[in-house]
């Protein structure tokens, strides 16, 4: 018998093994992301959080809007507010939360992007992202938070 006799069977085993890595992998990320941590995506060793406190950021863009290249658009959109009774309705907001790599030194953000249905976070997405382009806006929100400054 020939080798191509058994390709539909081959091509099915190595897609199976694709699917069944990528869902470990997505699994791994989804606990360490619950335990606080993330995967640094320079050296890939786990990456705690550098402290509790997260950062809350409010979008311009209301329930079905889109956006595309987050590294480059959250950065320059993302407007500051101190709590969550700040969000108008329909309007989709970020949680922003600092982790530092104790393997490489780098830091990073995970950015959560949720709009806001009945008290209930709706998650979008999550991005983890380098934390240079977001450093004013998370010294803006010290500063607006320090000076007890409500949006």
């Amino acid at each position: 018998m020939d080798i191509t006799y058994y390709l539909p069977e081959i091509i099915f085993a190595v897609l199976a093994a694709a699917a069944l890595i990528w869902a470990v992998c997505f699994m791994r990320e989804m606990i360490l992301l619950s335990r606080g941590k993330v995967t640094c995506v320079h050296c890939r060793h786990t990456t705690p959080k550098n402290s509790p406190k997260k950062y809350l950021f409010l979008l311009p863009i209301s329930f079905g809007t889109t956006y595309e290249d987050a590294e480059h658009y959250l950065p320059s959109h993302l407007q500051p507010v101190m709590g969550i009774d700040q969000i108008p309705t329909g309007r989709r907001a970020c949680w922003v939360e600092l982790y530092s790599c104790g393997r490489c030194g780098r830091e990073q953000v995970s950015v959560t992007d949720f709009l806001l249905v009945r008290g209930v976070e709706d998650v979008k997405k999550t991005y983890i992202l380098p934390s240079e382009p977001f450093q004013k806006l998370i010294d803006r929100w010290e500063t607006m938070a320090v000076m007890g400054v409500h949006c």
